[in-house]
């Protein structure tokens, strides 16, 4: 990429960047709850408007569209896509930052805030870049990432890939295990498919004292668990990661009460689509054996989520060495496939993507905190890397 274009972008993202702040500071204290982010919409349609991006309100309900066009581009050419989302969680924050939610009970604790701060900054700047631009730019502000069925696969279905089409995207997530100025990277399979696991069993309760006059729905909880994990494992291609876990298990019975029924829920990742059709049969076939084996009921209902996510590897690779030749290459990590999820997963689905990876720890490492803990932040000079990064990636050839 020119010298001299890299040195101009410098220039205007540090203009921008108090302003920037101030929008991830005013979001971060006012979050909202996926799918009910009209506030969070009608404050990023106020800053396009501003801007001059002519753009479309409550798409799928909350989301917001805009079209960067310049005048060399026809309005049937496919433009590039770039992505944020505007949910945050129900989590009480429990920092005492100036910029500390107002909202009690919910936080921008996965940094979405970030995201859209750095989507209307890189709007901006690309707005006024135009006319330089190989390729129209389409603005994606998604709702509700953080719950099923995915703000991205309503936006799709609004037909947010189409009219005019998307030929392909680019989204960021913070990352507070790299510092603030690094990104990472990843081409091909990068992250899981995410479905739910919902047993309830019914047994019969009684005395723990007359075991023999009782179907003792924990023993039959444990059984399944034990063999569920087993069962996956054995059968698992060996190419294919794959996580099945347990994270809840609810019977309220005492210690001579033998409960009539008990709850389970766990998540199963993969990534695979066969493989994780192939995986929900052997578990519902389990349900059933166990079911006649204790005489009880097991009744298991698998939510299916998010598809894997898959960064395309050619354009992952032009991207990467952009950023390299930008940011330097000691500042682009490679990173390994991850098991959480990710909706941005739907539009891999669909056509060529990138998604990638905003360094966003602090030098203290005292000061960082995972994603969804309730003392998440970050430091904010990664405003400046993730909108320079944005705006690279729409200006690739």
């Amino acid at each position: 990429m020119n010298p001299e274009f890299v040195s101009k972008l410098h220039k205007r993202v540090d203009e921008i960047f108090e302003k920037v702040k101030g929008y991830r500071e005013h979001l971060h204290a006012n979050p909202e709850l996926s799918f009910h982010e009209f506030n969070t919409m009608n404050f990023v349609s106020e800053q396009l408007t501003k801007i001059g991006i002519p753009h479309e309100k409550n798409v799928a309900g909350t989301g917001v569209v805009g079209i960067i066009r310049g005048t060399h581009h026809s309005l049937e050419q496919s433009c590039i896509g770039l992505r944020a989302d505007l949910d945050a969680l129900p989590i009480p924050e429990a920092s005492n930052v100036p910029y500390k939610s107002k909202v009690d009970g919910v936080m921008h604790a996965c940094g979405h805030d970030v995201h859209t701060s750095i989507l209307l900054g890189a709007a901006e700047i690309l707005f006024e870049l135009r006319n330089e631009l190989p390729n129209p730019i389409k603005l994606i502000f998604q709702p509700g990432e953080e719950m099923n069925p995915g703000g991205a696969s309503l936006m799709i279905e609004a037909g947010v890939l189409e009219s005019p089409k998307v030929s392909r995207c680019f989204g960021l997530h913070v990352f507070p295990e790299l510092a603030a100025g690094f990104l990472g990277i990843k081409d091909g399979l990068y992250m899981a498919s995410s479905d739910e696991v919902h047993i309830e069993i019914q047994g019969v309760g009684g005395h723990g004292a007359l075991p023999e006059k009782c179907v003792n729905p924990l023993m039959i909880g444990a059984d399944f668990v034990l063999r569920a994990q087993k069962l996956i494992y054995e059968n698992c291609p060996k190419e294919i990661p794959v996580v099945l876990s347990f994270g809840r298990f609810e019977a309220l019975g005492s210690t001579n009460v033998i409960p009539d029924s008990a709850l389970i829920k766990g998540t199963f990742r993969t990534m695979n689509e066969e493989w994780r059709k192939q995986a929900h049969e052997l578990l519902e076939n389990l349900a059933n054996t166990i079911s006649k084996e204790y005489n009880g009921m097991v009744h298991l209902k698998v939510s299916k989520g998010y598809p894997f996510l898959v960064n395309d590897t050619s354009l992952t690779k032009k991207f990467k060495s952009a950023l390299s030749n930008t940011f330097g290459s000691e500042k682009i990590v490679d990173i390994p496939i991850r098991m959480t999820a990710e909706d941005f997963a739907f539009y891999s689905q669909k056509i060529p993507v990138c998604f990638f990876r905003l360094g966003t720890g602090f030098s203290d490492k005292n000061m960082n905190y995972s994603v969804h803990h309730p003392r998440f932040d970050v430091d904010i000079n990664c405003l400046k890397t993730g909108i320079l990064a944005l705006v690279l990636a729409a200006s690739l050839k």
